[in-house]
């Protein structure tokens, strides 16, 4: 009996979703409403009425915005549940484990300190002209991200924590859906809509400072993401 209740919800779910499926266009189409109707729309408008000249970045943080930050939500949710299995795994398996690290080649440790401080400039630079130029949040975060784990790699556990306390790294975890979350509230105090962005000559301005906020926050979340999940699984190496 609860085998054929299965089957049947299974049914009544799939049906739909299938009849869905067969009504849209084939792929790659060029008259499917994407080619015919969004992208010259995207391409004529976007700069105008998103606040960004750069069309990927108006798609990603101004159309389709709570995909974006929906995306993130989901990232920062993502990293808890790996935090929580690797704390959980660490205090049950490795606390009592004496680790064997290998010494740092005097190479690897001069290189990686001579170009951290480029590495910290180009990745300033992707997420402040994501706006504008390919790059963004995403983009700069992971190279921020990189410079953390190859700083990690080369000093001491003391070192790391120094370089990245704990405490603030906790909040600068969550620093994409919030800055998200601040936009948008933003947004709909300006023009009424959640993630809103004020279009027009006079409103360009507020429009690329919300962008270039958003994209700040995701580049800092994104890059500590990556760092504490490395952090984390090297722990007592």
């Amino acid at each position: 009996m609860k085998r054929a209740l299965v089957i049947a919800l299974l049914l009544a779910v799939a049906v739909p979703l299938l009849i869905a499926v067969a009504d849209l266009p084939p792929h790659g189409s060029p008259d499917a409403p994407a080619h015919t109707h969004v992208a010259p729309r995207y391409l004529e408008r976007g700069a105008e009425e998103a606040g960004a000249e750069n069309i990927v970045t108006a798609v990603i943080l101004n159309y389709r915005g709570l995909d974006t930050l929906g995306e993130v939500t989901v990232i920062f949710t993502a990293m808890a549940a790996v935090l929580a299995v690797l704390v959980g795994a660490r205090a049950v398996t490795a606390l009592d484990t004496p680790a064997s690290a290998l010494p740092v080649s005097m190479i690897v440790r001069f290189i990686v300190r001579v170009l951290a401080p480029f590495i910290v400039l180009f990745s300033i630079y992707v997420v402040l002209n994501g706006h504008v130029t390919p790059g963004g949040g995403f983009q700069g975060g992971t190279i921020a991200g990189a410079l953390v784990i190859a700083l990690t790699l080369i000093m001491s556990d003391e070192q790391a924590a120094r370089l990245l306390p704990r405490r603030p790294e906790r909040v600068l975890q969550a620093a994409a859906p919030l800055a998200f979350i601040m936009t948008g509230v933003t947004g709909l105090l300006l023009t009424g809509d959640f993630l809103g962005y004020p279009v027009g000559h006079e409103s360009a301005l507020v429009a690329t400072l919300m962008l270039t906020f958003v994209e700040i926050g995701i580049g800092v979340g994104g890059a500590m993401v990556i760092a504490t999940i490395f952090r984390t699984m090297g722990a007592g190496r």
